[in-house]
């Protein structure tokens, strides 16, 4: 190769995140232990030597195509929620966790939403939990409606409690997600008969911050604590702040 060789090349992509998982097949001249050990050990995922029949070749690619493509459905359901079919939360924990490394070392903010369904209980108890499923299907829905960026993620966080992940955005483009999301909900208009305002709201708290000095624990306990804020401010809002570990700067509130 020109630029790089082969076992480099391989090991390149074993090392990143976003290319670890591609098949890599090894097609070489060189056919002694040593040659092959020294692939496998960068991570090859097949190697074959030369000269080689085209037709094995194909069958072999494509077995390897269909193992990645099995790999990655089993991988998607492993991290998906059942009902919502957004993320779960042990994927928004791992999401999470890498996006702070990343803001820290980029020195960019973050932002992260808590959205709470309010009187939930209620409405599962009004209308059945059938009529409950389907009200966090709808909700969860129309949330990842607003999500405009595909480095955006929307998990369910446990219950009727979903998480949303803003990387790379300031207070002001935090609250403008927070917003939306209130507006979007509004106008749903689901009908929730024993709520004050007679359909289904959403309460949010929000956490904008550069995450350096601070755990993802930390991150998550200054989102509910404004997501407290909001429910005790009569539901139907949002409590959003841009903060350092210890010292709260801007409130915003819808």
């Amino acid at each position: 190769m020109p630029v790089m060789d082969g076992l480099t090349a391989c090991k390149k992509l074993k090392s990143q995140e976003n290319t670890q998982d591609i098949p890599i097949i090894f097609i070489s001249s060189h056919d002694s232990p040593e040659a092959e050990d020294e692939c496998w050990e960068a991570g090859c995922t097949d190697f074959i030597t030369k000269p080689y029949s085209v037709t094995t070749l194909r069958h072999r690619v494509n077995s390897h195509l269909a193992a990645k493509l099995m790999a990655d459905k089993l991988r998607r359901l492993a991290t998906i929620d059942g009902l919502t079919e957004v993320q779960n939360r042990h994927y928004f924990d791992d999401f999470l966790r890498k996006q702070m490394k990343l803001s820290v070392r980029m020195e960019h903010q973050i932002g992260l939403l808590l959205i709470d369904i309010d009187h939930f209980k209620l409405y599962n108890d009004t209308y059945g939990h059938t009529k409950g499923d389907e009200c966090l299907r709808i909700i969860a829905g129309e949330i990842e409606k607003t999500l405009k960026r595909p480095t955006d993620c929307l998990a369910r966080y446990g219950g009727e409690e979903f998480a949303v992940v803003l990387p790379h955005t300031d207070i002001d483009g935090v609250t403008h997600m927070a917003e939306n999301m209130l507006k979007a909900i509004r106008n749903l208009n689901v009908p929730h008969k024993l709520s004050n305002l007679s359909r289904v709201t959403i309460s949010i708290g929000g956490i904008c911050m550069l995450p350096n000095k601070i755990t993802q624990t930390e991150l998550i306990d200054l989102a509910d604590q404004n997501l407290y804020e909001a429910k005790n401010a009569g539901r139907d809002t949002f409590v959003v702040k841009y903060t350092t570990k210890a010292l709260q700067i801007v409130s915003k509130r819808f």
